[in-house]
């Protein structure tokens, strides 16, 4: 794979710092659309058009802010129009590594530049792990040139892709272990290789998959089986972290169960520009009853899964 950069494309320092907007004509063939794809990708790498934005992560306990997942925006205004396709034909066309690298330096930059506290999670993909062409050093140096220390950092592993060589994944994930850095498996029940990850890899966090945590007090069915995830990740020494509440009944319901983190839009939205606050007040949300009647609640006591 080449690497994509501005001398490559034989741009200036003007375009660089001024991008044009990237613009496919709509009376382009159909054809061409995989040269249109790779093209766009290029221009989004070429020309840093991604704008990272910061979702605090509480303690469901008192309100604390553990730390910050950093998403990624397009700013481009090109074809591809959210990250989830970003990252689909990034992998199509072979520019996985180069889009991650980018998301990465402009999510720690900023977060050097805002004075973030806390915990930083970024996401990575679990196949750029165990590839040989991976070579890890890019995030220590950038850390290091940016004074940001390494066990602020938390890489999420992202369950939605195969995971063909787990030796050469474990490997990949020791290295960033013995690097200072921290482990979480991300949508844990949403992809391949969740159980397997989560047995073979024993991250420090666990984010529960979004499809457990919406209207979890309605399902007895969800509720069990989050019930069993909490249950496990106390027992193997991971910090469970319930990922997209948007609901009272929902925040209500984990922190029943002692799930320790909470994120989504209930709590705090994403932005780009972090309140500087240290907690937030989720006394509002909590009520002195217990979860309504015939919700299904943990059966094992916190002791039991501690």
């Amino acid at each position: 794979m080449h690497s994509v950069s501005m001398q490559h494309y034989g741009i200036n320092r003007h375009e660089y710092e001024h991008p044009p907007a990237f613009f496919v004509s709509p009376d382009a063939p159909r054809s061409d659309n995989g040269a249109w794809e790779r093209l766009e990708l290029e221009h989004i790498i070429v020309f840093k058009q991604i704008m990272p934005v910061f979702q605090p992560i509480v303690s469901l306990e008192d309100g604390i802010i553990h730390g910050h997942e950093s998403l990624s925006r397009l700013v481009h205004g090109g074809r591809i129009s959210n990250p989830e396709e970003l990252f689909d034909k990034a992998r199509i066309h072979g520019l996985t590594s180069e889009i991650e690298k980018l998301c990465r330096e402009k999510a720690l930059s900023l977060a050097r530049d805002t004075k973030l506290e806390g915990m930083i999670f970024l996401n990575v993909c679990p196949a750029l792990l165990h590839t040989e062409g991976h070579r890890p050093g890019f995030t220590a140096e950038l850390l290091n040139h940016l004074g940001i220390e390494h066990s602020r950092v938390v890489f999420e592993l992202t369950e939605k892709t195969l995971i063909n060589d787990y030796d050469l994944f474990e490997r990949g994930v020791a290295h960033y272990r013995s690097q200072g850095y921290r482990i979480a498996i991300d949508d844990l029940g949403d992809g391949y290789a969740g159980l397997k990850m989560l047995s073979q890899v024993v991250p420090d966090y666990v984010k529960l998959a979004r499809f457990l945590v919406s209207n979890i007090d309605t399902s007895p069915t969800r509720q069990a089986l989050a019930d069993a995830l909490v249950c496990f990740s106390k027992k193997i020494g991971a910090k469970v972290i319930a990922e997209g509440i948007e609901r009272p009944e929902e925040l209500q319901y984990f922190r029943s169960i002692g799930t320790e983190y909470g994120q989504g839009y209930l709590l705090a939205r994403p932005t780009s520009v972090p309140v500087h606050t240290t907690s937030i007040d989720l006394s509002g949300y909590y009520d002195t009853a217990d979860i309504k009647s015939g919700h299904l609640h943990c059966r094992l006591s916190r002791t039991a899964c501690a």
